[in-house]
């Protein structure tokens, strides 16, 4: 009985991912409707996209104390409805502003669902599986990612990109209901010890630790680039660099996500089997070498190399996701919600700054004659999170090493 509740829970969960993947990868296939009928430059484009993760970013540390309060059946569903609220306004926004708004909201009301699951799945499931459990609900979940790349090109072709946003309003509602319904706590009898006092005294004991600080910065490289890539400028760099249609740039966008997908599915049991600084040293490794490429060569745009490029950045970028239990292991259940979005603040925002940076910098650059923005401007733009990649895994690495010690 106790797995069969637990299955409505991990799926209540992966809808709850789905939707917010979905409306948070969207822009990468509209960002050419969205420059024409607004008049946006990429420096507006970059910064309207990454409020998103600005204002999921400023949400963690409140949403964190309040799951250890409250719990995730009350507070997720609660949460979702300034995505309702935010959906509707960018669907029916007529200028920039309208825009911002309404991407702040659904930021905003998105950040709770990794979290809550985090939170929730450490009651229900052994430590040791609780890296599988969790990468396997963020691979259902980004199927939204999936959703939001060639069908999401479709969609906004037959029916317009407004409509999709507006209709995305009674699906949050559903979702918001069905995790309310089924979304447990905890398995039926279990005791739970909420929070109690000063909310943020936990951060205080959370940020003081020593290996805390060598997972941030690497967290901040690996989410923040991903999001800054895969929701956005992954999308214009086939726009522009390789000329690429909506169809065609919708096709590689979902040949990224299902590397990610794919890297979702495996990263947590390759962590529990083989350790998890292992398989992040290995991976982050990997979406290095995918950067390398929009560094060095952005003009080779032979379909076959397009192809795996974006198909091993997804894949090597997605293991971010098991450094959340990694984290939560290290401190008590009291502390579970608190440390998830205490390290989950840096991944968003990574994104935002990332995101928003490379707009800068690619507008600066500026356009060709044909009206195109340049390869130089995105070489100089994804050379940023290459080389704060490299930094992170260089500051990641002593962790790692401590590891392999008391593992020997």
């Amino acid at each position: 009985m106790q797995v069969r509740r637990f299955r409505y829970v991990f799926m209540a969960f992966a809808l709850g991912y789905m939707v917010a993947s979905f409306l948070r990868s969207a822009n990468a296939v509209i960002s050419p409707d969205l420059m024409r009928e607004m008049s946006l430059n990429a420096d507006q484009l970059g910064m309207m996209t990454s409020l998103y993760y600005i204002s999921f970013s400023l949400m963690q540390l409140p949403l964190g104390a309040a799951l250890d309060r409250y719990g995730t059946r009350l507070i997720i569903p609660l949460l979702m409805i300034p995505t309702m609220i935010g959906c509707v306004l960018f669907a029916t926004a007529t200028s920039f502003w309208p825009l911002v708004i309404g991407r702040t909201l659904i930021g905003l009301g998105t950040a709770g669902g990794l979290m809550g699951a985090v939170k929730t799945f450490g009651h229900w499931v052994p430590s040791n599986r609780l890296a599988t459990l969790t990468s396997l609900m963020v691979a259902i979940g980004a199927c939204g990612g999936l959703l939001s790349t060639t069908p999401m090109a479709y969609l906004a072709h037959a029916y317009g990109w407004r409509s999709v946003f507006l209709y995305s309003m009674p699906i949050v509602l559903l979702i918001a209901v069905i995790i309310r319904t089924f979304a447990h706590d905890a398995p039926a009898g279990t005791t739970i010890v909420h929070s109690s006092g000063n909310p943020f005294a936990g951060y205080r004991k959370i940020y003081a630790f020593r290996d805390f600080w060598h997972m941030a910065p690497l967290y901040f490289s690996m989410l923040g680039t991903m999001l800054a890539v895969q929701t956005l400028w992954a999308g214009p760099f086939l726009y522009d660099i390789a000329k690429y249609s909506s169809a065609q740039t919708g096709f590689l966008l979902l040949v990224l996500g299902i590397g990610a997908v794919v890297g979702y599915a495996v990263s947590g049991y390759l962590a529990d089997r083989f350790g998890v600084t292992t398989v992040i040293v290995l991976s982050q490794s990997i979406m290095l070498i995918a950067l390398c490429y929009f560094v060095f060569i952005p003009t080779w745009t032979a379909p076959w190399l397009l192809t795996t490029i974006y198909a091993v950045f997804g894949f090597g970028a997605s293991f971010n996701v098991i450094m959340l239990p990694q984290a939560r292991r290290m401190f008590d259940h009291a502390l579970s919600g608190r440390v998830a979005t205490a390290l989950n603040v840096f991944g968003f925002v990574g994104a935002w700054v990332l995101q928003w940076v490379m707009g800068l910098v690619i507008n600066a650059v500026g356009r060709d004659a044909s009206g195109h923005y340049q390869a130089l401007g995105y070489q100089w733009a994804y050379s940023i999170p290459l080389c704060l990649g490299c930094i992170a895994l260089l500051i990641y690495l002593p962790l790692h090493l401590r590891v392999l010690r008391k593992e020997v």
